[in-house]
């Protein structure tokens, strides 16, 4: 009579035991710290003379030309977005705003901005088979993802990281 009962719970504690030994959770990978973000900036900013030679070429192979540039907000933040680049003369960058993107009240989408270089974060150039060139803090963040983040980010952006 008692042999049965502890068979029984024998069995659900199995059980039990066996579901809560689910899949094992992702290694985690360390966050992204300042000192690599400064580090892609600096490479960002040592091979700018690609982009500068993209600019003046402007070859049908490229399906987007990018520039990241660091605005100040009216309240004083700082938030780094991608622009497109015009021109580059003497230190500073032509830019116009991507998607509605407006600082300022009186910024049109088509109005251009005069960027110096001290505020450009990053550049990059996406050709038509989705080849990214530079993307400096693209390729750091994609490095600090996981292999399905890396994945589902591929998909969405069409890019490849060399």
């Amino acid at each position: 009579m008692y042999k049965p009962i502890w068979l029984r719970i024998f069995i659900l504690f199995s059980i039990l035991f066996t579901v809560s030994c689910g899949a094992h959770a992702p290694t985690p990978i360390p966050p992204l710290t300042d000192k690599e973000f400064d580090a892609a900036t600096k490479e960002a900013h040592s091979t700018l003379s690609v982009l500068r030679e993209a600019l003046l070429t402007r070859r049908s192979s490229y399906n987007f030309v990018g520039l990241k540039v660091r605005f100040r907000t009216q309240d004083g933040t700082i938030d780094d977005n991608w622009t497109e680049p015009i021109a580059y003369y003497d230190g500073v960058f032509t830019i116009k705003m991507l998607d509605g993107l407006t600082y300022d009240l009186n910024q049109h989408l088509d109005a251009t901005l005069d960027i110096p270089l001290k505020d450009v974060v990053d550049w990059m150039l996406v050709e038509k088979d989705g080849n990214l060139i530079g993307g400096y803090t693209i390729r750091l963040t994609y490095e600090h993802m996981t292999p399905d983040e890396k994945e589902n980010f591929l998909k969405i952006t069409g890019y490849k990281i060399k």
